[in-house]
């Protein structure tokens, strides 16, 4: 575990992590993937308590749920925010990809509409799901497409959940479903840390 964590910081510095600027907010919108183990929220406070975050996360939840059912769009809406992180469901973003670019879009143009900066938070090759086509080389293509097409920052956790598990393939980052350890969320929380 201590390797683990210490990869993670380690990770995080080699992508180039900043002491964030004083007053930084960041708001994450997602599910269990960034709930879990406190929430990378709560990771990301521990590596720069300067920073104040809040989550909106239900269990499940796909961006269009978090659209239709309003609660994000209102946090977004009071403004605030230096960052808004987008986590989709983990196999939405390959399986439902038009669904993934569509809600995701919308989400962008709300938050850029706020001041806000939008941060998409790029899941990890799900072990359940990999036959199905939800792998780190495609979740990579399609958030850096999107990325791309909305010029918005790919916080690219996956990528970064790959690479450690090629230099150390014993790390446990995350269970069979996907869902992270607590040392996965830390990572993913490095990973946003240098990001913003």
């Amino acid at each position: 575990m201590k390797f683990a964590l210490s990869l993670a910081a380690s990770v995080a510095l080699a992508l180039g992590a900043a002491e964030a600027q004083s007053g930084t907010s960041v708001l994450f919108i997602g599910n269990s993937f960034t709930a879990l183990n406190g929430g990378i929220a709560q990771q990301l406070k521990g590596l720069a308590p300067s920073i104040d975050t809040m989550r909106i996360d239900v269990g499940g939840y796909t961006l269009e749920q978090h659209w239709n059912d309003g609660k994000a769009l209102q946090a977004i809406h009071r403004g605030g925010w230096g960052y808004v992180v987008l986590q989709e469901q983990s196999q939405t973003a390959i399986l439902s990809r038009n669904k993934f670019q569509d809600y995701a879009s919308y989400f962008d143009g709300a938050i850029k509409g706020s001041g806000a900066k939008t941060i998409l938070l790029m899941t990890w090759e799900r072990p359940d799901s990999a036959r199905a086509g939800v792998t780190s080389a495609n979740l990579a293509s399609v958030f850096n497409a999107l990325g791309k097409q909305l010029g918005a920052q790919v916080a690219p956790a996956g990528t970064a959940f790959a690479r450690s598990l090629r230099e150390k393939p014993g790390l446990a980052l995350y269970v069979q479903d996907g869902h992270p350890t607590v040392a996965g969320t830390y990572l993913a929380a490095c990973v946003v840390y240098a990001t913003i």
